[in-house]
């Protein structure tokens, strides 16, 4: 199994990568025996690797801590295109470390077991939620004039023919 990050190897051995996608619901049945749930979206998919690297090959894992510690403009996390075979199966193309990255010294052997995180970004779930027009809010009012009618609601923007007619009725009846 291999894995690319912009590229660069991810190098070690025996690597294994778990891929999971959680899916957010909320239990409705109240204190009834029911099996409905609201279904709350897609979260992004993960990515959890663990692989092993010799104590002699310790600029392997310096090389993987320079992935893990990228930053972009502004100091946010850098993201990265991925390739491998289960991230592909996934459909997931852009990453960014996550949870952070942990190496333990194996008890036999001289190597570190090494286990980090990818977490998706702009997985195609948020791509759609982007795209989608937020919704509008309507102002919520009663029946009728408010308190004090409807110069409470203050002044209104009159087109060019209302403009017209607003002065021609000033003049003839008199500002009020």
């Amino acid at each position: 199994m291999t894995m690319l990050l912009d590229g660069q190897l991810v190098t070690g051995f025996r690597m294994k990568v778990t891929a999971n996608l959680k899916i957010d619901s909320d239990d409705m049945s109240g204190q009834t025996s029911s099996t409905d749930t609201s279904h709350k979206g897609f979260k992004p998919k993960t990515l959890t690797v663990s692989l092993m690297i010799r104590y002699k090959d310790s600029d392997q894992l310096r090389a993987l801590m320079r992935l893990a510690e990228g930053t972009a403009g502004g100091g946010q996390p850098r993201t990265y295109r991925i390739v491998n075979d289960t991230a592909e199966a996934f459909g997931i193309r852009q990453v960014q470390f996550s949870e952070g990255v942990s190496a333990r010294e194996d008890d036999t052997l001289s190597q570190w077991i090494i286990q980090f995180t990818l977490t998706e970004k702009l997985s195609n779930p948020e791509k759609v939620e982007s795209r989608r027009a937020a919704s509008a809010v309507n102002a919520q009012s009663a029946p009728g004039d408010g308190v004090g009618g409807s110069a409470a609601s203050g002044p209104q923007e009159l087109t060019g023919f209302e403009a017209v007619l607003k002065n021609v009725d000033d003049y003839l009846g008199g500002k009020s």
